[in-house]
């Protein structure tokens, strides 16, 4: 009995035993898990507080400052800005190409102990960034994308350590829309020899919103911690250089044939189209040297085509990206394309280019640059239309603004600009013959009835409309049975006449006398000199060869005014035409209604086209 009952006791034990041991189990298991929830939750707080960092993203002005830290230099010196104007031709224009590199300042000098003028990117809207963080070895730790409008955001709160020291890469291509290219997470900050090894930056065009890259780089950053975001200031830097390219419609600047002269340009008629040629290949898909943010010299796409299209160029100017890749020998060329432009009945009938590079002629990395096209056919030209010099026999023709204008009145003697008689002062064989309205006869020449009344004159020759034209103002049709000009020219409309003026400087020579009375001046040397606006060396005499009376023929004005005829018929009276007249004290350059159609102009053609 007594062993049975020992036995009983000690099973009955055993079995009192185990639900505790187990119970225990249980308890320490879940004290276990609920300090290791507890540890992570206190862990992920931690490093939230650790404070990740934050920029201040500010941008660089184009300076050419490619440092990954501005510095200011003790020895500064003051350099003037690059400029470099370069001319071709194309069919009848002389195109200039003038690249003037833009100072981040109005002073015209600037020195290299000022640092590079910043401003916020934010200035620009939201333009999206990249960072990349890596340690101090170059191996990648994390990135992210940033907006430049959020001056809030803190990255890497959770993947930095305190008092550890990182690297971090910025860029930004300058888009609104399009994150910047994400970072390959198995590159190194420092590439080897192979270029390969670097970060290919891809994007999409060489417009500033979209291609303009700008970067950071800073080394040895020690997270501070305690929740406050370690700053990063550095300001993105400019690789690409920026280049504003315009067409210049100033005139001419100075005087003709004295240091400092410019000739001017004029606005073409159709669009301006052309493209930007890069000699060295695509500069697409360059490859970075993240620890330097630049561009490692000679990468890129090499696949054509190498050409960014530049369409409808204005005077308002048109921003482009260029990626000199690095080189020193990097070449620019900017093309025109046949037929873009066009200045009255002038075409360029080719291709025009222009070729810059950095080997002392600009398009440096980082640099901004302002490219001003102008476009110019003022010349003179022979009866072929080939360009000639003023004081060639057979230079007979100047042309302003695309319109061909004869040199001399019609029925001028001696029609020899080699003579040196469109130089000075008019002489009575410029003044020319007088011509009614509508007709193709002559009336009178400057020495006619001795300036006296004209036996059999006719005053009552009032023809209709179309006697000269028979097309319409803007589109002009020579009516050849009265039109006294020859082959291949005509009588210009008033339209053309106010063209004419509206582009030209007018100057006086010779001996005028005022507008108060009809008598004429005793000698013939009055006359009006108009010098194109563009071209300080190309001009035109108009005599004041005076008119021919409505009732007598009689010469009046001489001295005084000068009177030519044009194609118009007056929009308020058939019985009156437009003419061009210049006068004298007070001095009127214009064409004006109001002249009956008999009375005897001057003549001064223009080419029919």
């Amino acid at each position: 009995m007594v062993e049975l009952i020992t036995i009983k006791t000690f099973k009955m034990k055993k079995k009192t035993i185990y639900p505790i041991a187990k119970l225990t189990f249980t308890l320490v298991v879940l004290l276990l898990l609920a300090a290791s929830c507890n540890k992570s939750k206190n862990d992920n707080t931690i490093e939230a507080s650790q404070g990740g960092v934050k920029l201040t993203l500010t941008e660089s002005e184009f300076t050419g400052d490619l440092g990954t830290v501005t510095k200011a230099s003790t020895n500064a010196t003051a350099t003037k800005p690059f400029n470099v104007t370069k001319e071709v031709h194309s069919g009848p224009f002389t195109i200039t190409a003038e690249l003037t590199e833009n100072t981040p300042t109005s002073s015209v000098l600037k020195a290299s102990s000022t640092k590079a003028a910043t401003k916020l990117l934010s200035l620009r809207g939201a333009v999206k960034y990249r960072i990349v963080a890596f340690k101090t070895d170059g191996t990648y730790v994390a990135q992210a994308v940033g907006d430049a409008s959020d001056p809030n955001q803190v990255f890497f709160g959770d993947k930095l350590q305190v008092g550890h020291k990182y690297n971090f890469y910025i860029f930004s291509l300058g888009s609104t829309t399009d994150d910047p290219p994400a970072v390959p997470t198995d590159k190194n900050m420092y590439p080897t020899s192979d270029p390969e090894t670097g970060f290919t930056l891809n994007f999409p065009s060489f417009e500033e919103n979209s291609g303009d890259y700008m970067y950071a780089v800073e080394k040895d950053v020690t997270i501070l911690g305690g929740g406050v975001p370690t700053p990063l200031t550095t300001p993105l830097q400019h690789m690409f250089t920026r280049v504003t390219i315009q067409v210049d419609d100033s005139d001419a600047v100075g005087i003709f044939g004295q240091a400092g002269y410019q000739k001017g340009g004029y606005v073409s008629e159709v669009p301006v189209n052309g493209s930007i040629d890069y000699t060295q290949g695509s500069v697409y898909a360059p490859i970075v040297n993240m620890s330097t943010g630049q561009v490692i010299p000679g990468t890129g796409n090499p696949n054509a085509p190498n050409y960014f299209p530049l369409l409808n160029l204005t005077t308002t100017g048109r921003t482009v990206i260029v990626n000199t890749q690095g080189l020193a020998n990097f070449q620019l060329r900017i093309a025109i394309n046949a037929g873009s432009i066009k200045i009255g009945h002038d075409v360029n009938t080719g291709d025009a280019y222009f070729t810059f590079s950095n080997a002392g002629q600009g398009m440096k990395p980082g640099y901004s640059y302002t490219l001003k096209l102008r476009f110019n056919s003022d010349r003179y030209v022979n009866a072929a239309n080939e360009t000639r010099t003023a004081n060639a026999s057979d230079a007979l023709y100047a042309v302003i603004g695309g319109y061909r204008w004869d040199r001399y009145n019609l029925g001028a003697g001696l029609l020899n600009p080699a003579s040196g008689n469109l130089n000075g002062t008019s002489t009575q064989a410029l003044h020319g013959n007088f011509y009614q309205w509508g007709q193709k006869a002559v009336v009178a020449n400057a020495s006619t009835s001795g300036d006296g009344a004209i036996a059999g004159w006719n005053n009552n020759v009032y023809l209709p409309a179309n006697s000269w034209n028979s097309g319409t103002e803007a589109n002009p049709t020579k009516v050849v049975a009265n039109d006294p000009c020859s082959a291949g020219a005509r009588l210009p409309t008033r339209s053309e006449y106010d063209k004419l003026i509206s582009l030209s400087l007018s100057t006086q020579s010779g001996t005028w006398g005022d507008f108060t009375t009809l008598s004429n001046m005793p000698g013939y040397d009055a006359a009006i000199v108009l010098t194109s606006k563009k071209s300080g060396d190309i001009n035109l005499m108009f005599p004041a060869s005076g008119r021919r009376e409505l009732n007598s023929g009689a010469l009046s004005y001489r001295g005084r005014a000068g009177y030519y005829a044009t194609s118009t018929q007056s929009p308020t009276n058939s019985n009156l035409s437009n003419y061009f007249s210049l006068r004298a004290a007070p001095f009127t350059l214009g064409s004006i209604s109001g002249a009956d159609k008999p009375i005897g102009y001057n003549v001064r053609c223009i080419q029919d086209k």
